[in-house]
């Protein structure tokens, strides 16, 4: 099954390196970039029921401009075409608030933003290795 990642990521730099370091893990998987909560919810609408359970995966920053993660986190798991999409929160935020809020709004995972390449490199082979060959996503 072919996987496409959409990340939601309005910084150029965080997204450029996340992008590289799924790229050093092997990462057979498209990433297409979406760098704000509008846009990726223009996304989602413009994809086959399909697509969206079967093929699609998310890592969301929360602070982005105009609309917030959290606005699209509550977007996506409010529809009944995108809830069943895996949404990983990726946020420069470890505080407990942002933590919570994220899970109650149903999403998947949280993970913290780390400080260096290495770091996500290995989140990309985490991600990688439980979301994209581990774990079973739903199927049409």
């Amino acid at each position: 099954m072919s996987i496409t990642i959409l990340l939601v990521e309005d910084s150029p730099t965080d997204a450029a390196i996340l992008e590289a370091a799924f790229e050093q893990v092997g990462c057979q998987w498209p990433i297409q970039l979406a760098q704000t909560g509008d846009e990726a919810l223009n996304v989602l609408k413009n994809i086959s029921y399909d697509t969206c359970s079967s093929s699609l995966l998310i890592l969301l920053d929360l602070n982005l401009r105009g609309i917030t993660g959290y606005d699209v986190l509550e977007a996506i798991k409010q529809n009944s075409v995108w809830q069943i999409i895996p949404t990983i929160i990726l946020s420069s935020s470890n505080a407990p608030h942002d933590i919570d809020k994220s899970y109650r709004l149903h999403a998947n995972a949280y993970i913290t933003k780390p400080a260096n390449f290495t770091g996500y490199t290995l989140i990309a082979q985490k991600i990688q290795d439980f979301w994209l060959n581990t774990a079973k996503l739903p199927v049409e």
